[in-house]
């Protein structure tokens, strides 16, 4: 993908308040209020709707898996199944390219 194109998507999958928040709960793993078991070779990933929506309020769970769906077009969690269980993780692969394109493009003037 053309790095204008990646821009303008992870741009417009981070411009949505949710997602956001759904992106700090998958950035801060486990903790003691998760309901899932933890999958066995991504201890840190969560299950969207035992563990993530719980900590967003009141939302649909058509409304957290749209925004997750978002979030997987644009790269930026990666999805990992265990049975019929779903299991979500922040790609770190992806927020590292978006920065450096941001760092090469837009901030070349920039001293340190």
């Amino acid at each position: 993908m053309e790095d204008v194109q990646l821009l303008a998507k992870i741009a417009a999958a981070l411009s949505d308040p949710i997602r956001l928040q759904i992106l700090n709960i998958l950035v801060q793993g486990r903790d003691a209020a998760c309901l899932s078991s933890p999958h066995p070779q991504h201890p840190q990933a969560l299950c969207p709707y035992l563990d993530v929506r719980p900590k967003l309020g009141n939302i649909s769970t058509s409304k957290l898996s749209y925004h997750l769906k978002e979030l997987r077009e644009a790269g930026l969690v990666e999805e990992r199944r265990l049975g019929k269980q779903v299991f979500y993780l922040v790609n770190q692969e992806t927020f590292s390219r978006f920065l450096e394109i941001v760092k090469t493009s837009y901030l070349k003037n920039v001293r340190r």
